[in-house]
C-alpha cells in the first residue's frame, strides 16, 4: 500500500478513513506485516488531522450499551441523529463492522450496506432485527426512520 504522508483536507482524510476501515474489518490474522505498519501510520495521521480541526472521537463508553433515549446518544454524537447514525453507534459500542450486523440481523450485507449508506430503505425486518438483536427501542426506530 503506498504510504500516505498527510491528511490535507477532509475529502482525504474521509477517504484515508475508508482505507482504514476496510483493513480494520479484516481479521487480525489475516492483516500482513506491510498492512500493519501502514495502518499504524495512517492512525496516527489521521489523529493528527482530528486534533488539528477539532474533531472529536465518539466516547461510546459515555452511553451505556442498552441505552435507548434518542438525547442521551443525541449528545454523545454532538447532534440530532438519523436512524443510520443511532444504527453506527450501536455497532461502535458492539464492536461491529456490516457485515458482522449483517450476519447478526441474518440479512445479506448488501442489503445492509444499502441500507446503511441511504441508497434502500428500512424494511420491517430491518427495523424488528435491530430490535430484537441491538436493543433499540421500537420507539426509537419509529421516530428516527
Amino acid at each position: 500500500m503506498d504510504r500516505i504522508l498527510k491528511i490535507a483536507g477532509q475529502e482525504d482524510y474521509d477517504l484515508t478513513v475508508k482505507l482504514l476501515g476496510k483493513l480494520a474489518a479484516k481479521n487480525e490474522e489475516d492483516l500482513t506485516e506491510e498492512e500493519l505498519g501502514w495502518m499504524g501510520h495512517t492512525a496516527n495521521l489521521v489523529a493528527e488531522y482530528e486534533q488539528k480541526h477539532a474533531m472529536t472521537p465518539i466516547d461510546v463508553r459515555s452511553v451505556h450499551e442498552q441505552e435507548t433515549d434518542v438525547q442521551k446518544i443525541a449528545t454523545a454524537l454532538g447532534y440530532e441523529p438519523h436512524l443510520t447514525d443511532i444504527i453506527r453507534f450501536k455497532m461502535l459500542q458492539r464492536k461491529l463492522n456490516q457485515k458482522s450486523l449483517a450476519t447478526l440481523l441474518c440479512m445479506s450485507t448488501t442489503k445492509v450496506s444499502q441500507i446503511l449508506s441511504g441508497k434502500r430503505e428500512p424494511d420491517i425486518e430491518f427495523l424488528r432485527g435491530l430490535h430484537a438483536k441491538l436493543g433499540i427501542d421500537g420507539n426509537v426506530l419509529l421516530e428516527t426512520a
